[in-house]
């Protein structure tokens, strides 16, 4: 399932931290490349839920937040993760993370 929110809100972070899809391609350990990762961002294609995990480590942000807007949650959930991502684009850390 594509998802443009997350797509959104995954390049706002990635710019904010001044990688580019290349360097993220290789923060995740080269697979996928940038390629699937612009359509990712575009929000052409759906993710799985370990490509989430990849891209939470890879991203500095909070396995839960990303896994609930990527949509492996609840509507409400989702929703909730995407309007924490988006009011500052760096969740705050729970349970030590």
């Amino acid at each position: 399932m594509s998802n443009p929110g997350f797509g959104a809100a995954i390049r706002r972070r990635r710019e904010a931290l001044g990688i580019d899809l290349d360097g993220l391609a290789r923060a995740i350990g080269g697979t996928p490349g940038a390629g699937f990762l612009a359509r990712l961002e575009e929000g052409n294609i759906g993710t799985s839920s370990s490509l989430v995990l990849k891209l939470a480590a890879a991203l500095d942000l909070p396995f839960d937040t990303l896994l609930n807007a990527a949509g492996f949650a609840t509507a409400q959930q989702r929703a909730d993760a995407l309007l924490e991502l988006d009011r500052d684009g760096a969740p705050r850390r729970t349970n030590g993370r």
